[in-house]
């Protein structure tokens, strides 16, 4: 009787073993592991990159929807928007090529933009007088007028327009900046290099004190085939500082100094850098929001 009474006690043992291992293993695979399933999944979705939104991608599209209908100055409104507001934006540096390239464009055109006006020429008027005058260059007048030579007769009608600019170089970003008299973006060229002349610090501000020509010994004749080819510098007023480009001959270039830019880049700025331009070369450029 004992031992019947012992084997029913030790069934009786087993059989709550059994069912305890059976209720650890059915919390587990229904409850805990499902958990931990989660958790790993949730893990798993915040390890993933994120997708960035673009936020400037709707204020692009609006903008080239403008330009397919002819509406430049509502493309250049809205890719001013873009750059003031999304700088993170992958259509930033596409908004400043184009809004450079437009600007430029409207300049160098007799299309009518703000500051053009027509001009009558006067006895006694030279070119490089009425550049002067109405704060322009004298390539400017020649360009937008499509001159071929300096003389001018009492009557005629020119196209004229203040060049009202400031440079900005941004050494650390690679670039060169126009920006207009209200501080706001007109077009950017890429730095060939800058090279600073001795004693000068890393940040400093200048003038342009004039355009020379040439190897600038002698005179030559604006709007001459030989004044198109020529090498052109803007030089500055502190001494070793100009905008130039590159002369491609090694020996000669390792002793300039100067802000490089592309030499069809330096044919640009001729025609729009007048004396007295400021020039502010910066070691590394802040660029404040809302300043595009």
């Amino acid at each position: 009787m004992k031992t019947y009474i012992r084997l029913l006690f030790a069934f009786l043992a087993l059989s709550l073993l059994a069912a305890a291992v059976v209720g650890v293993v059915w919390v587990f695979e229904n409850l805990i592991k499902p958990e931990q399933s989660l958790a790993a999944e949730v893990e798993e979705i915040r390890a993933r990159p994120k997708a960035k939104i673009d936020l400037g991608a709707n204020v692009h599209k609006d903008a080239v929807a403008r330009l397919r209908v002819g509406d430049r100055s509502g493309a250049v409104q809205k890719l001013h928007e873009l750059m003031r507001i999304y700088r993170d934006s992958s259509f930033y540096a596409e908004a400043k090529r184009v809004v450079g390239e437009i600007n430029m464009d409207r300049l160098l055109s007799k299309e009518p933009a703000p500051g053009k006006v027509e001009y009558v020429v006067q006895r006694g008027d030279s070119l490089s007088r009425i550049a002067g005058e109405t704060r322009s260059t004298v390539g400017y007048l020649m360009h937008i007028n499509g001159r071929m030579g300096t003389n001018l007769q009492p009557g005629d009608q020119l196209i004229v327009c203040p060049l009202e600019f400031t440079v900005v170089v941004d050494v650390a970003g690679g670039r060169l900046t126009l920006r207009t008299a209200e501080d706001r973006f007109f077009k950017e060229y890429p730095l060939v290099g800058i090279k600073r002349p001795p004693n000068t610090g890393a940040s400093f501000d200048t003038t342009v004190k004039g355009l020379v020509i040439g190897t600038g010994s002698r005179l030559v004749p604006v709007g001459t085939r030989e004044y198109i080819e020529a090498p052109k510098e803007l030089r500055c007023e502190r001494a070793g500082v100009a905008i130039r480009a590159l002369s491609g001959d090694a020996d000669r270039d390792k002793y300039l100094t100067g802000i490089f830019v592309e030499p069809e880049d330096l044919e640009e700025l001729a025609l729009v850098l007048r004396p007295g331009t400021k020039v502010l070369v910066r070691k590394e450029l802040k660029i404040e929001g809302g300043s595009e």
